[in-house]
């Protein structure tokens, strides 16, 4: 049997955490998971209100599991409107997807194979068939980035953003990072948001601590610019924030950096 090479996975923890365990533990890794972010909900009732008059939206966009925990939260657990189903409803990823289905009534979302808020925003763009007359509800995080607004504002949608939560680094965070450290055999460091780099950087800045002994992932392009910015070396980038691309690139780095480097002369070429 191969030796398990061990994977610190910087990511809150949540339905999947299980998920990855297993089928990391399948492949001869051994992950070791570090909560790095915490969330606090405010505007809930805004948001309720909103929720209240789905035929004033085109549909509602999710962008993460805590976008649909929000409106879970705010309909205080009564069910979410009917009339939402019959609209043009988005997720970000299988997770969100599934998670939309579960929690809220069975809400159908498309989208759920992209894996970021600007692949989301692109199939938006070339799959939407309603009018544009009326604007997408956003449930969004108070650290949320412009890609996907930008996009489709450019595209002559219209989005009312609601601001539904807040990210904060964990406050258990140099407990469980000390704890993983002293772990045996640690190989990888896979990064799951540019806020969780944001966070463990500070705590690798505080504590003296070289990355370059690791070799570090990021989850989606976004994440990687994150790392870049903080002048360190990305070993291999995931596409889409799920087990099966995360284990892809552990596996098989070279065809990550490979993409990567069509992806960028075609930005070039562009």
């Amino acid at each position: 049997m191969s030796r398990q090479r061990t994977v610190i996975i910087f990511k809150s923890e949540s339905e999947s955490t299980d998920v990855y365990a297993e089928e990391l533990h399948r492949h001869y890794f051994n992950p070791i998971f570090v909560p790095t972010l915490s969330f606090g909900f405010k505007n809930l009732d805004k948001l309720n209100a909103k929720l209240q008059h789905p035929d004033d939206y085109s549909g509602i966009i999710f962008t993460s599991p805590r976008c649909v925990e929000a409106v879970c939260k705010a309909l205080k657990n009564n069910e979410l409107p009917g009339a939402w189903k019959m609209l043009h409803n988005y997720a970000v990823g299988e997770v969100t997807h599934n998670l939309a289905m579960s929690d809220l009534q069975q809400l159908f979302t498309h989208g759920k194979q992209t894996g970021t808020a600007r692949s989301l925003a692109e199939f938006i763009i070339e799959t939407f068939d309603g009018g544009k007359d009326l604007p997408f509800l956003l449930p969004c995080s108070n650290l949320a980035q412009d890609t996907l607004n930008l996009k489709l504002h450019e595209a002559g949608f219209r989005v009312d953003a609601c601001e539904v939560y807040e990210t904060k680094c964990s406050a258990d965070l140099a407990e469980h990072m000390a704890r993983a450290l002293s772990s045996e055999n640690i190989e990888y460091m896979a990064f799951f948001s540019p806020s969780g780099v944001n966070c463990t950087y500070e705590y690798f800045k505080a504590n003296n601590i070289s990355l370059d002994n690791y070799r570090l992932v990021a989850i989606g392009p976004s994440t990687r610019r994150a790392l870049e910015s903080k002048n360190l070396k990305v070993h291999c980038t995931a596409e889409r924030p799920t087990v099966e691309h995360l284990i892809k690139v552990l596996i098989n780095p070279e065809e990550s950096r490979e993409r990567l480097l069509k992806e960028s002369q075609v930005a070039l070429e562009e």
